[in-house]
């Protein structure tokens, strides 16, 4: 018998097989792609509900332990919010005043994450390339009061405010003004 010389085969694929896996991958990640941003924009938006249920829980307790209101104002369409006490030397710009007779209260300008606005329940507020205003510039007359928080631990009246965050469903604050209890829940869920 004549010997045969073996033939070795290499292991490699043929292009066929590479172009059908770029294929197949290219589709997975087109199909995961508005799931992955769906994620990433609830994402934002609950961190948005949470700075301001912060805000709202620092207000609280700088008023009760000062003994005298703290207000919380946002400028609607916007991203930006602050707290201050419920006096207008805090609120006709700038810092806290020298002057204040009862010490100087916690003034805190803050925004909400990239992309994040807030608005008025039931509208939808349009997403501005510009979502914030530079902190310390905005002017007094931008600023919409939202709550005032009382030394009692009460709230003056019930609160609500929507975020907005292209690409997520709005969600609704809501703050009992006797309790303080706050609820948050997707617009237009009962």
């Amino acid at each position: 018998m004549a010997a045969h010389p073996s033939r070795r085969t290499r292991p490699a694929y043929t292009f066929m097989e590479m172009v059908l896996v770029a294929a197949l991958i290219s589709i997975l990640a087109g199909a995961a792609t508005p799931i992955v941003m769906s994620m990433y924009a609830k994402q934002r938006v609950d961190a948005a509900v949470d700075a301001v249920r912060a805000a709202w829980a620092r207000a609280k307790a700088e008023s009760v332990r000062e003994g005298r209101p703290y207000r919380f104002c946002v400028v609607m369409g916007k991203g930006n919010f602050r707290l201050a006490p419920d006096r207008e030397a805090y609120w006709s710009g700038g810092d806290a005043p020298a002057d204040d007779q009862e010490g100087a209260g916690v003034v805190r300008d803050d925004q909400l994450p990239p992309g994040v606005v807030f608005s008025k329940p039931g509208e939808l507020a349009t997403n501005s390339s510009n979502e914030t205003v530079v902190a310390g510039q905005v002017s007094p007359s931008q600023w919409s009061n939202v709550a005032v928080f009382q030394p009692d631990g009460t709230a003056r009246e019930d609160v609500e405010i929507t975020f907005s965050f292209k690409g997520a469903r709005p969600v609704v604050v809501h703050l009992r003004a006797m309790t303080g209890v706050v609820t948050v829940k997707p617009q237009g869920s009962n």
